[in-house]
């Protein structure tokens, strides 16, 4: 496997009209399912899928389903309310914010969040994680058949799996089977991952059961199911059910992972935080829950986004392609066939030619500079070309929302002033924990 930290190597490995397929990793990855529209390789069936979901995915789509993230923003927000003291109460002196207030881990509120906000855009589910504050989900029909699985919790031990034997490739398979005889805890990652596997087939189940009896659901799987027309679409039900994997699998995760990195680096930054605030009061003044139509446009509130991901990317490893049976030149370089090639969005968005004082966090950076179109083409937390991120317009919606619904209402606390948000880096870039103080301001709703 190759891996290229230079920003040229984008286009040439990742752009429109390149050459190179996603790697033999990705199905691997996926065992003997079928394959979602995040891991399957051949072109042809990637741009079907594309295809019929593209329109789910339109920010103009998301639009209509605004009311689906609102309800869980107000439910977090309530939640917050309930741990908060009033920002006018609070002393700016160390001591006195250890007695009045309790430490929230806030990364784990952000992936109820995630997870609730994405279970009923897709389909129509109210799993009501944040309102409960757990990640159990029931499983099975009524009666003693049902158990309750732990959604977060083995939807990350499965992934956490993969990550340990996915390097092997070609080993893959016996790699898997030796770890697990080996290791108990290898096992019980392997169980996480079966566990993970019935939450999913039971909430599609139930969603493809609603539709069967006639309810008029409006959300990712409508789509799937029928077309801009109405038309019913030929579609295999395991097919469904590996979209519906991807969707409340990334579809939550990335999510979650950028809110923690955001609100993280808005606290370690008050100067930001301030304009932040100064920024999203203007505009939402007298909403208790940020109106998507008052903060799509804020300038400030997406350079923010955009510059945490920039540090932060959720999946800062490089998404693997491979070269074409006759070989490829990158870089001027001629690379043989069938070699593993990849640009880390961590590497590349640290690139100082690009993004100069690349440690720091600087939103202004996105913000009327001369140098924007460059750092665009550097910009790859969503992947890029035709297998770029279908999803990134939810999460940006889902951002945007909550983030300014925050910022508007609350001041957040690290434990000090030295804190440093840790990681553990997976597929993904999963923080390990985001202990803050929460003051509410006086904003009279």
């Amino acid at each position: 496997m190759l891996s290229f930290r230079d920003t040229q190597a984008i286009k040439e490995i990742y752009g429109f009209g390149a050459s190179f397929q996603k790697h033999e990793m990705y199905k691997l990855q996926n065992g003997e399912g079928h394959m979602n529209i995040l891991n399957v390789i051949d072109r042809d069936a990637h741009n079907r899928k594309r295809r019929i979901l593209s329109h789910a995915f339109s920010t103009k789509n998301l639009e209509n389903w605004e009311s689906k993230i609102t309800e869980k923003v107000e439910m977090l927000v309530d939640q917050f309310d309930r741990y908060a003291l009033r920002a006018s109460n609070k002393d700016n002196t160390s001591k006195t914010r250890q007695i009045t207030a309790v430490f929230v881990d806030a990364k784990v509120w952000f992936n109820y969040f995630t997870v609730d906000a994405i279970a009923d855009i897709a389909l129509s589910e109210k799993l009501g994680l944040t309102k409960s504050g757990s990640d159990l989900v029931k499983v099975g029909d009524s009666g003693e058949d049902t158990r309750a699985y732990r959604f977060i919790e083995d939807m990350h031990e499965a992934g956490r799996m993969k990550t340990k034997v996915i390097g092997t490739l070609e080993w893959f398979d016996f790699t898997q089977g030796l770890y697990t005889f080996l290791s108990a805890r290898a096992r019980e990652r392997l169980e996480s991952g079966r566990k993970f596997g019935q939450i999913i087939s039971h909430l599609a189940g139930r969603r493809m059961q609603r539709e069967g009896d006639g309810e008029g659901l409006d959300d990712f799987f409508s789509c799937l199911l029928k077309d801009k027309a109405g038309k019913n679409r030929v579609i295999e039900v395991d097919e469904l059910r590996a979209e519906a994997n991807i969707l409340l699998d990334a579809g939550s995760e990335t999510t979650a992972i950028a809110l923690t990195h955001l609100l993280y680096y808005l606290i370690k930054t008050p100067a930001c935080y301030a304009k932040l605030h100064e920024e999203v009061s203007a505009a939402i003044s007298g909403d208790k829950i940020a109106p998507y139509s008052k903060v799509k446009n804020l300038p400030y509130l997406k350079a923010c986004i955009e510059e945490s991901l920039r540090l932060s990317p959720p999946l800062p490893r490089g998404l693997e392609r491979i070269t074409p049976p006759e070989g490829a030149k990158i870089m001027g370089e001629f690379i043989p066939g069938n070699v593993g090639v990849s640009v880390p969005a961590y590497v590349a968005h640290r690139d100082p030619r690009t993004f100069p004082n690349p440690e720091a966090f600087m939103p202004e950076r996105w913000l009327n500079n001369g140098n924007i179109a460059k750092m665009r083409e550097a910009f790859i937390p969503f992947s890029a070309g035709g297998r770029a991120c279908i999803g990134r317009n939810i999460t940006m919606i889902e951002q945007q929302i909550l983030m300014a619904t925050l910022v508007n209402r609350f001041e957040f606390a690290l434990p000090s002033l030295d804190w440093k948000l840790e990681n553990e880096e997976a597929f993904n870039l999963w923080p390990v924990e985001l202990p803050v103080r929460i003051y509410q301001r006086d904003v009279g709703i």
